[in-house]
């Protein structure tokens, strides 16, 4: 294969393989409605770029890789079936692109992207070099991904609309399974008959690593009738336990043992009471990797974090300014619980996107009693992303707001377009809080635009 065009190339997930195909040799070039950092980083690594989508950017490519997000009436999706070019889903392609690999799959509903740079960062501080997708740019690698030179090959593993069952992998983790993308499962129990489906194509020579403490996960594993599975967590019927928790302003130490031997002790160089079974995750599957405990120790003590998940930017006026990329209500619950133990004395000033219509429909009540928890809350119009028009038709910010308000947990302000919200902070100063940004859409560019 000697060329490739991206069709969605923006994209979080689609800008990391193009990104591994250049570094491969393969001559790239693709399409996306923006230009971003992304889309910069792979031209200055030689693709060719097109802004918006045109038929005739499809020249003779040999396949063509679309987006999820990318519709099927797309220009250049019908110009590549019109040319007999076979056309794959990211997902099919990262699957391709793992064969032959030891690969690493990385899911969960929660936590897989810090779980995939994690495991990145351990073993690439031990001189054991992997290619890594990520679902976010990870500090340490300055990038979403980075084509290594091991036979490892770290992938954040998507659940969304089964995706990640596309995916090549000799070894396989899970962090959570919970309620999400409810536009393409049913239920908990569909979502579950996925997971299980996602350990059940383990390649047998390999091992999953798992939760043991999440209910859901555990129901995964049994319906799964995969085996080879070890359990990580606190309670004492894991294979792996987390024990001596120690917290300081939101940052947490704590030993893992085995069999009761202490294996490794971790200090987090990131807060987040959420990211200790990332880490324990991480360093499990690493010491059944045969790395020793001084390197799994050390690769989690070097971790960088991720941009957009709880990043300080800085602070105006004195206040602490943070963008976050929580879009579910567990994970919005979990970034609020976090910075109060950060700035215990602060008033906590979240600015929220919703993301997807169909999420926030779906989770209604769910993003009512997390948004709630804070102190001061300002809502802007959900991103819109692969929703189809009932969905936009059934739920808005100003309903999000309406059902917000009614309770009166907290200060809640609806602020539809979010070019108005910096001048809005700007005009009414908060005094002694941190204000924080939270979701998965364009809201980064409102939090970056507010630093200026």
């Amino acid at each position: 294969m000697t060329s490739i065009h991206f069709i969605g190339m923006s994209g979080i997930g689609v800008s990391a393989v193009a990104k591994i195909s250049i570094q491969s040799g393969i001559r790239v070039s693709g399409s996306a409605d923006e230009e971003n950092e992304r889309t910069l980083e792979l031209v200055s690594l030689g693709a060719v770029f097109h802004l918006g989508h045109r038929r005739e950017h499809v020249k003779d490519p040999d396949i063509v890789v679309r987006s999820a997000a990318v519709p099927d009436d797309n220009p250049e999706v019908l110009e590549a079936q019109k040319k007999q070019i076979p056309v794959y889903y990211y997902s099919d392609y990262l699957g391709k692109l793992m064969a032959g690999k030891k690969g690493i799959g990385i899911a969960g509903t929660h936590g897989k992207t810090t779980t995939t740079a994690m495991t990145g960062v351990i073993l690439g501080k031990s001189g054991i070099f992997p290619t890594i997708v990520c679902g976010g740019v990870m500090k340490d690698y300055s990038s979403n991904a980075t084509a290594g030179t091991s036979e490892y090959f770290v992938a954040e593993a998507c659940e969304y609309n089964r995706s990640f069952l596309s995916l090549e992998k000799r070894y396989a983790v899970v962090t959570n399974i919970e309620k999400d993308h409810l536009d393409t499962y049913k239920d908990i129990d569909d979502i579950k008959s996925a997971f299980a489906m996602f350990l059940r194509t383990i390649r047998k020579e390999g091992f999953a690593v798992v939760n043991g403490d999440d209910q859901n996960v555990m129901a995964a594993v049994r319906d799964s009738r995969y085996d080879r599975v070890l359990t990580v967590g606190k309670n004492d019927r894991n294979d792996y336990r987390m024990i001596s928790l120690e917290a300081a302003n939101g940052f947490y130490s704590f030993s893992i043992e085995n069999g009761g031997a202490e294996v490794a002790r971790l200090n987090l160089p990131v807060p987040g009471n959420y990211n200790c079974i990332n880490a324990s995750l991480s360093a499990v599957l690493c010491l059944n990797l045969g790395l020793s405990r001084e390197a799994v120790e050390k690769g989690i003590g070097a971790f960088s974090g991720i941009e957009r998940r709880l990043e300080l930017l800085g602070t105006i006026h004195g206040n602490p300014v943070y963008s976050d990329y929580a879009h579910h209500p567990t994970e919005i619950s979990a970034s609020i619980g976090t910075l109060r133990q950060i700035y215990p004395s602060k008033r906590l000033i979240v600015v929220f996107q919703p993301h997807q219509y169909s999420r926030t429909l779906f989770l209604f009540e769910e993003f009512v009693e997390a948004l709630g928890g804070t102190d001061t809350l300002i809502l802007t119009e959900v991103y819109r992303q692969r929703d189809d028009e009932r969905y936009a038709r059934s739920v808005s910010s100003k309903k999000l707001y309406d059902a917000i308000a009614g309770r009166k947990k907290c200060a809640a302000f609806n602020i539809e377009d979010k070019s108005d919200i910096v001048p809005y902070l700007k005009k009414h100063r908060p005094e002694n809080a941190v204000v924080v940004f939270m979701g998965a859409g364009d809201i980064d560019g409102v939090a970056r635009g507010y630093m200026v």
